[in-house]
């Protein structure tokens, strides 16, 4: 005994017809749990796309080094006084440029000669993959796979491209001025031997360990190391050295260790293991000595302007103390009062900041223009000094002309005599600057390589691809559910005006019934079915659902004219064959005589179902060349008969309006319980308006989530011109998600067995 029963909604829930279609969270959530195993997929799609690119990019390391810069300036007190404010600038901030500047990088690439490029040739897309998981050369024979080197260009022992564990160093490569930058192919040969080629043209030969060179185009080479099997190719190229600088400055990166401490960390990174941590070494080395050179050649100019001022201040001060002396025997032994004795040591203490501040000018007269701010700044100092001597020397003005010459010429040799004490000093500060120069700069921590690799985060690529495929599959979900307008519900086609007799649901089984053929002389293929799924599984919940739909058919058939059923669908694919034919075995299967007919003269395919031919059908009956009894075909299940659609006709819609089918359908209703008729899309063609109207009851299959209700609607539109009127539908397919799976769309299928 077998059951099928259709629930009605609680009264107390809300009716599905007055669902709304805007997108609630709760029908978004459904829907991405029903998308479940979708989004799974795309996810995973993304995480192994994120890993393979991961993995197929260059390996880079970093090494690391520590340095100290001592904010001290010059440590030349001769020239403390330009400090004025700020203008002197941060020392530190200066030696940083220099690190980065071209003087300091220009020099580490030259030692290293870092303006050589070498890249392996990899396989195309797969190459860096597999080299960066460590595939050799002989790693295909020993998985068997060597037969796909037969596919890659040139003989299979001699690839051109290069794998793992195989590597070339170039010492020494010089080229013509024109040729820098262009791409050169070093080639293996074997045996440790090489050539050099340009545009398929020989330049070089060699081996490793040896100079080779043309002087005539001006080509010199050095292989230091080469690892390869014959045929393995490497792209080699000489950068310019200001190409080579500017890459060497964007890849060093500094950072400050604490706040105003003067140390920084400096990093370097890069794919070649082995040349980072002494390219890192050398530039640290270069910095230091460029910093104790101009540390040890400004001590020099130093000295040299002190040996130059000291005998010009010398003479002076000797001037002055004669001129002194004489005027003291002339007026015998003139004393300074007390107030002349103060205006002296006032006047004295002036002279000597001007003296230093022209010292000072002399200095920077060299090294900037008069409009540098340290020079601007200077000048308002040496105003502001002369201002004050101005009017020291009114107040000289008032005494007795004895003391006033006194004090000039007293005034003039103590300060000659503190001039020269004070360059003497300087020059003696200068010899032992110059003796023990140091440098405003101290390595603290040699350069070293870091253990592992720093990119790319394989792990980390993979999950965030895994996450972001995650996020796209669900947008994507959004954006189908947004576009969808189909049917997906019941009440849809009950807001049509269509009651719905069945709600078909999806049915597996059904799928391996099914088959893609393409009909002679038809430009597409067509999905056909090779047996009837109730006669296959007959407790399958699709034929259940059609065993209910045979027993609200009895009842609705009751106020029809004649016992013919049609079964219309709006447009191809929505399953009305599969509809009709299963019914009518379902009918059978209850002891009805059933016969079926394929009114689809066009595409028609229920011959398929019980395994014939289409030939020797409806058509030819039609046509009058085949008598009724000639065409009606028996099939194994006992009470069920079917007629093919037989010859594809030019006109099918002209031969189903005589006057033949008309007495062809009113015969058969006499032989028949139940006649069903399965015809073309309502949408495609007239076909089905007029076997419509030769019928008692017609019925419309609907495809969920795949017919929109427009289309539903301009089907029935079109039906009730012609004067047929749709009975109801049947909504086929029926997905079960988890919004309907124990809700009130559902249909709650038993059997006992």
């Amino acid at each position: 005994m077998a059951m099928t029963i259709f629930p009605t909604p609680p009264s107390g829930a809300p009716s599905p017809s007055q669902e709304s279609d805007d997108i609630s969270l709760r029908k978004l959530m459904v829907t991405m749990y029903d998308r479940r195993w979708l989004i799974i997929a795309i996810a995973i799609l993304a995480m192994l796309a994120g890993y393979f690119h991961a993995s197929s990019k260059p390996r880079i390391y970093q090494a690391d080094a520590l340095v100290q810069i001592e904010n001290r300036g010059s440590m030349l007190s001769l020239l403390d006084t330009l400090t004025v404010g700020d203008q002197a600038g941060n020392p530190t901030s200066a030696e940083l440029e220099i690190l980065q500047s071209r003087m300091v990088m220009g020099e580490t690439v030259d030692r290293l000669d870092l303006a050589i490029r070498v890249e392996p040739r990899r396989l195309p897309m797969v190459g860096s993959f597999l080299v960066n998981h460590g595939f050799g050369h002989d790693w295909f024979d020993r998985l068997s796979l060597g037969f796909l080197l037969d596919w890659l260009p040139g003989e299979r022992d001699a690839s051109p491209y290069v794998w793992a564990g195989e590597s070339l160093r170039v010492a020494w490569f010089e080229v013509p001025t024109e040729r820098v930058g262009r791409e050169h192919v070093l080639r293996a040969t074997g045996g440790g031997g090489f050539e050099l080629l340009l545009g398929g043209q020989v330049l070089l030969t060699g081996r490793f360990g040896e100079t080779v060179q043309d002087d005539a185009q001006g080509y010199r080479l050095f292989v230091s190391q080469l690892e390869a099997h014959p045929g393995a190719e490497f792209r080699l190229r000489r950068v310019s050295r200001l190409q080579a600088i500017s890459q060497l400055q964007s890849r060093v990166i500094i950072v400050p260790r604490g706040r105003d401490s003067g140390v920084y960390r400096l990093t370097l990174s890069g794919a070649e293991r082995e040349q980072i941590q002494e390219t890192l070494e050398t530039l640290t080395g270069v910095f230091l000595a460029q910093n104790v050179r101009r540390q040890s050649e400004e001590a020099e100019k130093q000295i040299g302007f002190l040996n130059e001022q000291i005998p010009q201040v010398n003479a002076q001060l000797t001037q002055a103390e004669n001129r002194l002396n004489e005027y003291r025997s002339q007026r015998d032994s003139v004393d300074l009062t007390f107030e002349t004795q103060s205006l002296l040591n006032q006047l004295v203490s002036v002279d000597n900041q001007l003296t230093e501040l022209a010292l000072v000018e002399a200095n920077l007269a060299e090294r900037f223009r008069p409009m540098h701010p340290n020079y601007q700044a200077l000048l308002r100092q040496q105003a502001h000094r002369q201002a004050e001597l101005d009017r020291l020397n009114a107040q000289v003005g008032d005494l007795p002309e004895t003391q006033q010459e006194v004090l000039r010429l007293t005034r003039e040799t103590q300060v000659n005599q503190q001039v020269y004490v004070q360059l003497l000093n300087q020059l003696q500060e200068m010899r032992l600057v110059k003796a023990g120069t140091v440098g405003s700069v101290r390595i603290l921590d040699a350069a070293v390589l870091h253990p592992g690799i720093i990119s790319p985060r394989i792990s980390l690529t993979t999950l965030i691809s895994g996450i972001l495929g995650a996020l796209l599959a669900m947008v994507l979900v959004v954006v189908l559910l947004l576009l969808s307008r189909a049917v997906k519900s019941p009440a849809q086609l009950e807001e049509l005006g269509l009651p719905v007799y069945a709600t078909l649901p999806d049915s597996s089984e059904q799928v391996g019934l099914t088959r893609r053929i393409r009909p002679r002389g038809a430009k597409r293929s067509q999905i056909v079915f090779r047996g009837l799924l109730a006669l296959e599984n007959s407790a399958e919940f699709a034929v259940e659902a059609l065993r209910g739909l045979r027993t609200s058919l009895y009842f609705a058939m009751l106020e029809a004219g004649d016992n013919r059923l049609m079964i219309a669908g709006a447009s191809p694919g929505v399953g009305k064959s599969f509809v009709a034919a299963n019914l009518a075995a379902v009918c059978a299967q209850a002891g009805q005589k059933v016969l079926l007919i394929d009114a689809d003269m066009r595409r028609g395919h229920l011959h398929h179902a019980f395994r014939g031919q289409g030939e020797q059908g409806l058509s030819e009956l039609l046509a009058q060349r085949m008598m009724p009894d000639e065409v009606i075909r028996h099939t194994d299940l006992k009470g069920l008969d079917y007629v093919a659609r037989g010859s594809v006709p030019p006109n099918p819609s002209e031969l189903m309006m005589q006057r033949s089918f008309h007495d062809f359908l009113g015969a058969m209703s006499a032989r028949y319980d139940l006649v069903v008729l399965d015809t073309p899309p309502i949408l495609a063609v007239t076909d089905a308006a007029v076997v419509g109207k030769l019928v008692g009851t017609s019925l419309m299959v609907v495809r969920f989530g795949r017919n929109p209700p427009s289309e539903i609607q301009a089907a029935k539109r079109r039906l009730e011109s012609g004067g047929v009127r749709l009975k109801g539908a049947i909504l086929n397919g029926v997905e079960k998600s988890t919004r309907n799976r124990y809700g009130y769309y559902g249909n709650y299928l038993y059997a006992y067995r």
